[in-house]
């Protein structure tokens, strides 16, 4: 790290909430003199107590200081409700800034850290409950000032009766900082280990209590499954848990032990200075008070200062995840214009890449020219690179060796708001938004979202027309029933308002990625009958794992291990009875 984590927090909050430092700073110091003030007045209220009770003083004073001692508790009271009010509005304004920075950094990220487990790690812990370690620095430092003056008003009083006092109270801190500051390292550092066991269990939580996942629950009869297997890592969670917070509090039993002690030599001075000095009994009482205020002051500043401890190794947890030297925010990209209309194409040259912490290559040597107006489409078997591939050409992942060119221009040079504008693109898990029919479909390009024209005409040719006409509300209907009463659609519907959602965004070079791999054969081939239509005279490369599919493309692909192992049209790849024939022959048998 650059600096110090309590550093950069301090400044961050500083920066967008000064005046809640200011605020709780001045409030500390006020909070820190009261416990002096109401031990002054409760002494006083003794001595005249006591000199009523031997038939001198006057009631008159008696009760003006019982009403100072209520003004002062009731001034305490109001200050400490005013710094927790002013602690949650701060709270949270910075909860907001701090999620949001999260999730600046989960989008911008290259999309290779998604599959390092390290990454979804860190975003598990960080991503929620921030603004409360934040302020919780700030609280335990201010809460430091807080005590601190208490403790040196109190010191002051006993230093003024005899210096052992100050001494003996000062003392039994110092065990109760190391144990405390030991076990806030142990707790981390369990918080850190447990973290890949914590998501396991939320998972396997989120598949019983989500309504995606519900119908095969009950269909495979899961529940006695997720169940065991969830109680088993949540038990081990807690046991771990439970394991250290047993020994923190055996090992605070013999602190507490030493503190105790310590009050009880204390109490033996003040009986032994009582003897040797003339002392009222209000000094009697308010010794005694200051005594044990002095040592409860003193735990509560060692137990801060071990907390704060604590609390760097979360900020520092936060701030390493935004970190770009850890993880690499954002890819750095050229400032040049996508080419419109593309004139030479797309050429992919001798193109590899690796996943993170993966020792084989998902691509190797990887070679392509794709002409302007070509439909490519790609086949292979699983794991074979096609969809690897097809990331790097939508500039998703950063090739490790070679080059993609568009027009000759190195893709990494095209400024990346030029590039996802000029490329369509439906995912073989593309999204289902819980949003209106109008919302999913302009969804790329919201900016237009008010073209009724435009939206009807993608609408039309995508096939979605003919069902949203049915729904009372057209395209303003809600689908989904997640949040808000909404209409479901089927599997082929969602491809269609997938397929418009790309036809809106108007992009250069249309990419397919097996969007149409749930459906069934009769479905599929009607997903790219409107494809086949749409894209003539258009950029397009589309994946399918069905060979009937791929005789509409102008020119195949066939992958294999990550590498072109046969290219041409459907009649030259039969021609060569190689890889591409073993599969198409192989998928012709399912209709014989």
């Amino acid at each position: 790290m650059k600096s110090n984590e309590l550093t950069q927090a301090v400044r961050y909050i500083w920066q967008g909430h000064r005046t809640w430092v200011i605020c709780t700073a001045v409030l500390s110091l006020m909070l820190g003199l009261t416990p002096a003030v109401h031990l002054w007045v409760a002494k006083e209220l003794v001595n005249e107590v006591a000199a009523l009770l031997n038939g001198g003083g006057d009631y008159s004073g008696a009760f003006q200081l019982l009403v100072v001692q209520f003004l002062v508790l009731l001034l305490a009271s109001l200050l400490t409700k005013a710094q927790e009010l002013l602690d949650k509005r701060t709270e949270l304004h910075l909860d907001h800034d701090l999620q949001r920075a999260v999730m600046e950094k989960t989008t911008t990220v290259p999309l290779e850290l998604y599959d390092r487990p390290d990454f979804q790690h860190a975003i598990e812990r960080v991503h929620g409950g921030q603004a409360h370690r934040f302020l919780t620095p700030i609280k335990q430092s201010m809460d430091i000032v807080r005590q601190l003056t208490t403790l040196i008003s109190f010191l002051f009083y006993l230093l003024s009766v005899h210096w052992t006092l100050a001494l003996v109270s000062v003392v039994a801190a110092f065990p109760l900082l190391l144990v405390l500051a030991r076990f806030g390292n142990k707790r981390f550092s369990l918080m850190m280990f447990q973290t890949p066991l914590a998501r396991e269990a939320r998972y396997l939580q989120h598949l019983m209590v989500k309504r995606e996942s519900a119908k095969e629950v009950r269909l495979f009869q899961l529940r006695d499954f997720l169940l065991g297997v969830w109680s088993d890592r949540f038990r081990r969670n807690q046991e771990e848990t439970y394991r250290l917070f047993k020994r923190e509090k055996g090992t605070l039993v013999l602190t507490d032990a030493l503190t105790a002690f310590f009050y009880v030599g204390a109490a033996g001075l003040i009986i032994w200075v009582a003897r040797a000095a003339t002392i009222t009994i209000g000094d009697f009482v308010a010794l005694g008070q200051a005594v044990q205020g002095t040592q409860s002051a003193i735990n509560q500043i060692a137990g801060q200062i071990a907390r704060l401890y604590e609390s760097r190794l979360y900020l520092r947890d936060y701030f390493r995840f935004l970190d770009d030297s850890v993880y690499e925010s954002r890819v750095d990209r050229g400032t040049k214009s996508f080419p419109a209309p593309l004139q030479a194409g797309i050429s992919v040259e001798r193109v590899s890449f690796r996943y993170p912490g993966s020792e084989r290559p998902a691509l190797q040597d990887v070679s392509l020219q794709i002409q302007p107006g070509e439909r490519i489409a790609i086949v292979g078997d699983n794991g074979s690179g096609k969809t690897t591939l097809v990331k790097c050409l939508m500039g998703l992942y950063q090739v490790q060796t070679g080059c993609i060119r568009v027009d000759g221009v190195p893709m990494q040079d095209i400024a990346e708001e030029q590039l996802f504008h000029n490329i369509t693109v439906i995912f073989q898990d593309f999204m289902r938004y819980d949003f209106t029919v109008r919302q999913n479909i302009t969804i790329g390009q919201l900016e237009a979202a008010a073209d009724k024209e435009r939206l009807e005409t993608v609408a039309a040719n995508a096939g979605v027309e003919s069902f949203v006409a049915r729904f009372a509300q057209g395209y303003d209907t809600h689908l989904g029933r997640s949040f808000q009463e909404g209409e479901d659609l089927s599997g082929g519907q969602w491809q269609k308002i997938a397929l418009a959602r790309a036809l809106f965004s108007e992009g250069q070079l249309l990419i397919l990625d097996e969007p149409t791999a749930a459906l069934d054969p009769k479905a599929e081939m009607e997903v790219f009958e409107h494809f086949d239509h749409l894209t003539r005279g258009k950029t397009a490369v589309f994946i399918s794992h069905r060979m009937a599919a791929a005789r509409m493309a102008d020119r195949i692909i066939v992958m294999r291990d990550g590498q072109i192992c046969e290219m041409g049209t459907h009649e030259q790849l039969i021609a060569l009875e190689g890889e591409y024939k073993r599969m198409y022959t192989m998928q012709a048998q399912w209709y014989r």
